[in-house]
């Protein structure tokens, strides 16, 4: 039999891990003196620890390994936590590959601007439902200010409260450079459902497991580049624009002296060897 110390040197290991598989259960010292407190292990157990740290090295935390060396886990079992693990590990792969892509895309935009750092920040993130109050019209961006007042309006008569943390939100369902005839939406979320009119709905705007976002200064009825620079950064990072989502913009200040600061969010999902998006956000 070997102590401890001359254990952990044949394995490889340290003293302190050897004691805390045993704690754990996963290698308990075939013999320990009950006077001196010393542990003993025997040269087969060698062959324990080495598949435990073979599972380790493939990725299986101690708490799953001792399930796996567990005598009573059945072949389809250990095959079931072995396909997991194979998943979990493929999405850590995928999900780096990607943070690579757009780090690429990076470069590429520095590149092209000599050094100097792009003028907005593309951020990928999840967006929770919200239950919005909104008005649907084919008009021009021109009249999104008084189609808002209509829904104050709408709030004030019912005596219920907008989400002040996000004051104001279009949705642009079709074209924007149709002049006269856009289909956009405007929207303020509220936290409770209040009576609706002939004109004003109330709706939930859906969760979205994945959108690009960008912050930038924008007139809510004057045309500006955001979102041009996002379609081309969705493109660039081999996302693909989810059909049929239309694109949100919230206004996440107040109009004040200078211009608001609005949140351009787009529906993504990834796609590879992705077509090249339509670009019928085209140029606010």
């Amino acid at each position: 039999m070997f102590k401890i110390r001359e254990f952990s040197q044949l394995g490889q290991v340290s003293v302190k891990t050897l004691r805390y598989y045993d704690q754990l259960g996963l290698l308990k010292p075939a013999q320990i003196d009950p006077c001196t407190g010393y542990r003993y292990y025997t040269a087969e157990q060698l062959f324990r620890l080495n598949r435990i740290l073979a599972f380790k090295e493939l990725g299986f935390t101690l708490e799953q390994i001792v399930q796996l060396l567990d005598e009573q886990i059945s072949s389809e079992q250990i095959r079931g936590m072995f396909r997991l693990k194979q998943a979990e590990i493929q999405a850590l792969i995928e999900g780096e590959q990607c943070r690579l892509t757009r780090l690429e895309g990076r470069l590429r935009q520095i590149e092209c601007e000599q050094g100097a750092l792009p003028a907005h920040d593309v951020v990928l993130k999840s967006v929770e439902p919200q239950m919005i109050i909104s008005i649907r019209e084919q008009t021009a961006p021109a009249a999104l200010p008084s189609l808002l007042e209509e829904l104050d309006q709408h709030l004030k008569r019912h005596r219920a409260v907008a989400t002040s943390a996000l004051p104001y939100l279009v949705l642009w369902h079709g074209c924007e450079e149709c002049d006269d005839a856009t289909d956009l939406e405007v929207a303020r979320p509220i936290t409770q459902s209040i009576p609706e009119s002939e004109r004003v709905h109330v709706q939930i705007l859906p969760a979205q497991q994945t959108i690009a976002s960008i912050l930038h200064p924008c007139q809510m009825q004057s045309m500006c580049n955001a979102s041009v620079a996002l379609a081309e950064w969705i493109e660039t990072n081999r996302y693909q624009i989810v059909d049929k989502q239309p694109r949100r913009e919230f206004y996440l200040t107040q109009q004040g002296d200078g211009l608001p600061i609005a949140e351009v969010q787009i529906p993504v999902h990834q796609s590879q060897g992705a077509r090249r998006n339509p670009l019928l956000l085209s140029n606010r």
